[in-house]
């Protein structure tokens, strides 16, 4: 595709993650959103008279017309691959919220699906494409901390029930701490650190019944069908060793969120779900830390959606995969792999998964 106007966009899902992703967008010209949908039609209009978008309807009214060249899937995870098959039917290109699937089965028939239409998959989390991820890779290639070694990524909050007046899809059947906040750790883990090969990890249920704290239902109790405390041990392909934990149960912390380790220093980087914040390090031997100097990304936006702008990018440039579709799919195999040895109680080689599943093994 080599025309410059605006590539139309379709926004599936009217959440409120959607009007961050309007706000990121609305004064760039790469894409152009024409129309929003949600299962809720009242709820679409709504948000198209707030934002501007010109028409707006459910995804079985919209989604199989086509006339639009990139869906944009921000519903509950167990919609993602539907929907996004039902896009790349209508011969468009799909970017997904994290996580991009429920298991690597699927999101790996999807991205084939995809390359079999000569159309794109870009995903969520975005956040690796802004500042603090590209200050720190430019410090690791740069040499700061010289070999990186090891590292440790913590998200340890006391749940989203707090302050979110409808938390339960975070703690349902394929959600809890590791699904829903763990991809953005792990995305930006193997960014700076590359693909992972190896797990171990355990899990527990601290608190399997929660309690509303916000909004008209507070004081509403459910219970989470996942593991709300997540503890693992990965090792990269190129043997940096990974501490990661993903916690719903701790009530506060003074861990940072993630940190590398190398053979001459160590980097630390700000919260994985924001698309700022400083990047620090210290060398061996030195009593200070350092502040590095911010790598400013070329997009024109920073912000929840600049993925779109991305995958818009690769569109035009007529690239053969979009790079944050192909690193999704890899955070749902690592998901699937913690879950597995938890359950199992041994360790696990993601190789060793991959050939289970293209051999249709249980």
């Amino acid at each position: 595709m080599t025309s410059r106007r605006p590539l139309r966009c379709v926004l599936v899902g009217c959440g409120q993650v959607a009007h961050e992703y309007l706000t990121t967008l609305r004064d760039q010209d790469a894409v152009d959103f024409v129309s929003c949908v949600d299962i809720d039609t009242n709820r679409a209009m709504t948000f198209a008279a707030e934002h501007s978008v010109p028409a707006f309807g459910s995804p079985d009214e919209v989604l199989p017309g086509g006339g639009f060249d990139i869906a944009v899937i921000l519903t509950p995870p167990s919609t993602h691959l539907d929907l996004a098959h039902q896009a790349l039917d209508a011969e468009a290109h799909v970017y997904v919220e994290k996580p991009l699937g429920l298991d690597p089965i699927g999101t790996d028939a999807l991205l084939d699906h995809a390359r079999a239409k000569g159309l794109l998959i870009g995903a969520a989390p975005d956040t690796v494409l802004a500042p603090p991820t590209l200050t720190a890779l430019n410090a690791l290639e740069s040499g700061a901390i010289g070999t990186p070694i090891a590292g440790d990524a913590a998200l340890l909050a006391p749940g989203p029930e707090t302050w979110n007046p409808a938390p339960w899809p975070c703690y349902a059947a394929g959600a809890g701490p590791l699904a829903d906040m763990g991809p953005y750790y792990l995305s930006m883990l193997v960014s700076l650190l590359g693909p992972i090969a190896y797990v171990e990890a355990t899990t527990t249920r601290t608190v399997p019944e929660r309690t509303i704290r916000t909004g008209r239902e507070a004081g509403r109790t459910f219970v989470t069908a996942e593991p709300t405390h997540v503890a693992a041990f990965l090792r990269t392909e190129g043997d940096a060793l990974i501490s990661l934990t993903t916690s719903f149960d701790v009530a506060a912390t003074t861990r940072p969120h993630l940190e590398i380790y190398g053979t001459d220093g160590t980097l630390v980087l700000p919260d994985p779900n924001f698309h700022d914040g400083p990047v620090r390090y210290r060398r061996r031997g030195s009593s200070a830390w350092q502040e590095v100097d911010q790598v400013m990304t070329t997009t024109p936006q920073v912000g929840r959606g600049m993925g779109i702008l991305d995958l818009a990018d690769a569109i035009r440039r007529g690239a053969q995969e979009c790079a944050s579709g192909r690193r999704a799919h890899h955070v749902v195999e690592i998901i699937e792999a913690i879950r597995f040895a938890e359950k199992s109680g041994h360790p696990v080689e993601l190789a060793l998964l991959r050939e289970e599943r293209r051999a249709g093994l249980p």
